[in-house]
């Protein structure tokens, strides 16, 4: 048991940041790219294309044909969360909370750090709940 604890306790937290550098990295080369695109303009003298600005700013679409690149940035991500989302999250970490409660209660004295994580979820819940609400109010 212990030695499966320290594993997922090292391995989650590393395999994230090796995730974030490789995304990193995928994006350093395509903002590469694009310069390489502009320069080669740039070097003619010529103002480029209306089409190939906009598709350096806003990415491909694989809709169109012959077109096979992913769009670095989809449009839903793009734009803020919306109300719903927050209200999910609402949802979401209340149950945490209660979950993590119930622990502590049933664990007796041994259940402090269920207490820990169930005020810790709480506080995500309030906050998205106050989100929510503040966004709800904004929309209308």
């Amino acid at each position: 048991m212990g030695m499966i604890f320290w594993v997922l306790v090292f391995s989650v937290p590393l395999f994230g940041i090796v995730y974030a550098g490789f995304t990193t990295w995928l994006k350093y080369r395509q903002h590469r790219a694009m310069l390489d695109v502009l320069k080669v303009y740039a070097e003619r003298g010529e103002a480029p294309p209306e089409e190939v600005l906009t598709a350096l700013t806003k990415g491909f679409s694989l809709s169109e044909a012959g077109v096979t690149a992913p769009n670095p940035v989809s449009a839903g991500m793009a734009k803020a969360q919306g109300p719903i989302h927050y209200w999910s999250l609402v949802g979401l970490f209340a149950v945490f909370s209660a979950g993590f409660a119930y622990a502590s209660w049933s664990s007796g004295l041994a259940g402090y750090p269920f207490t820990i994580v169930a005020f810790t979820m709480g506080a995500v819940a309030v906050w998205a709940l106050v989100m929510a609400i503040g966004l709800s109010v904004k929309k209308k």
